[in-house]
C-alpha cells in the first residue's frame, strides 16, 4: 500500500494526526508524510493541519469501502452468485477495469467497486468525475446468452432499480431522464453506462457502471460543468457508502435476473413513475440535426416515443442526444 493510502486510512476517522508519530510508524521521514499528504490533494480532499498538534481531513471522517461491510449489506443469497468482488483504491475506470481484466476467463458475475476513478467515463465519452472516498463508483459485470438487441432497455431498467435503492435509504423525489440520467430538482444525482464485450463462445458480457454522488459536497463546484445534488445535500447527513455498495449489488443481480426473463416490460411502469421527459418539450439532436419535439413517454423496448411534425417516432439511445427546451 503506497504511503498515502496509508495515510488516508489513519486521517479517515476525521481526528486529528501527529505527523510526527505517523512518520515513526511507517518508518518514514516527516518530509514525506508532508509529500503524501499534498498528494491526497490530488483526489480533492484537503488537509487541515494544526501546528504542532497534527492534521486531520477537513471535510471530516471519510466512508471508505470494506469488502466485508458490502457483502454483509447485499446478504448471504447474493453474495453466493458473485464470482467476485473486486475493492480497489485507485483506478481509471471500474467499467474498463471489468472489461480489460476480468470477464475472460470468469463464468459468474462480477462487481468492482472504486475509491477514486482518474478516468471515469459517462455517456458518449464523456468524463465522470470521481473525487475520492465521497461517491459510490460501481460497475456489475453479468453474463447472458442473448443478441444485444434483446438487451434494450437495460439502461432503464437499471436507472428504476438504482433509484428504488435510494428511495428505500432515504433519497426522495428522485427522477428519471431517458435514458440513464438519475435527478433531483433538475440535478444531477448519479449515470449509469452500459458496455457490452461478445465473446467467441456466445457470451454477451453486460458491465453495468453506476456512479453515484453521495457525499459530494461543494468542493466538486469548480470541476463539475452541470447542476448536481448529492444524498449527503438531500438527507441532510451522510449515507454509509457501504450499505448503498451492498443494497445495490443485491438488487441489480435481482434485477438483471428479472431483466433476462421478462425484458424491460417487468419495469416499465416504475419508469413511468419516475419519468421526467414524459410532456416536455424537448431538443432532440439526431446525428448533427436537431429538432424540436415532444416527449410521449418510452415504448415496450424502452425506446423514447417522441411526436415530431405530426408523427411518433421511436427513439434509441445510441441514436440521439436529448435535452429538455428552454
Amino acid at each position: 500500500m503506497s504511503l498515502h493510502w496509508k495515510i488516508l486510512t489513519q486521517l479517515a476517522d476525521g481526528n486529528l494526526h501527529s505527523g510526527q508519530k505517523m512518520a515513526a510508524q511507517f518508518g518514514v521521514t516527516r518530509s514525506a508524510i508532508w509529500k503524501a499528504l499534498k498528494k491526497l490533494e490530488e483526489f480533492d480532499l484537503l488537509v487541515d493541519h494544526q501546528r504542532g498538534v497534527g492534521y486531520r481531513l477537513l471535510a471530516g471522517p471519510l466512508d471508505l469501502l470494506t469488502t466485508d461491510e458490502i457483502l454483509s449489506d447485499c446478504g448471504s443469497v447474493t453474495a453466493a452468485k458473485l464470482g467476485g468482488l473486486h475493492l480497489l483504491r485507485e483506478i481509471p475506470s471500474t467499467n474498463q477495469y471489468l472489461l480489460d481484466n476480468q470477464i475472460r476467463d470468469a463464468g459468474a458475475p462480477m462487481a468492482c467497486f472504486a475509491e477514486y476513478q482518474s478516468a471515469g467515463r459517462g455517456r458518449r465519452g464523456r468524463s465522470w468525475h470521481s473525487p475520492l472516498g465521497t461517491n459510490l463508483y460501481s460497475s456489475l459485470a453479468w453474463p447472458v446468452r442473448a443478441a444485444a438487441t434483446d438487451l434494450a432497455g437495460l439502461s432503464l431498467a437499471v436507472g428504476v432499480t438504482v433509484a428504488d435503492v435510494l428511495s428505500g435509504l432515504g433519497v426522495q423525489r428522485i427522477g428519471l431522464k431517458w435514458p440513464n440520467d438519475l435527478l433531483v430538482d433538475g440535478q444531477k444525482l448519479g449515470g449509469i453506462l452500459i458496455d457490452l464485450r461478445g465473446e467467441a463462445n456466445g457470451v454477451i458480457w453486460v458491465v453495468i457502471g453506476i456512479g453515484i454522488n453521495v457525499n459530494m459536497q461543494s468542493v466538486a463546484d469548480r470541476v463539475i460543468d452541470q447542476p448536481w445534488i448529492s444524498c449527503l445535500q438531500l438527507l441532510g447527513e451522510p449515507l454509509s457508502r457501504n450499505r448503498l455498495a451492498g443494497r445495490l449489488i443485491e438488487q441489480l443481480i435481482t434485477a438483471m435476473e428479472i431483466f433476462e426473463k421478462e425484458g424491460f416490460s417487468a419495469f416499465s411502469q416504475r419508469w413511468s413513475s419516475r419519468d421526467l421527459l414524459v410532456g416536455e418539450s424537448i431538443w432532440v439532436d439526431m446525428g448533427g440535426k436537431k429538432v424540436t419535439a415532444v416527449a410521449k413517454g418510452v415504448d415496450a423496448t424502452g425506446a423514447l416515443l417522441v411526436e415530431y411534425e405530426g408523427s411518433t417516432l421511436a427513439l434509441h439511445s445510441g441514436e440521439v442526444t436529448v435535452r429538455v427546451a428552454d
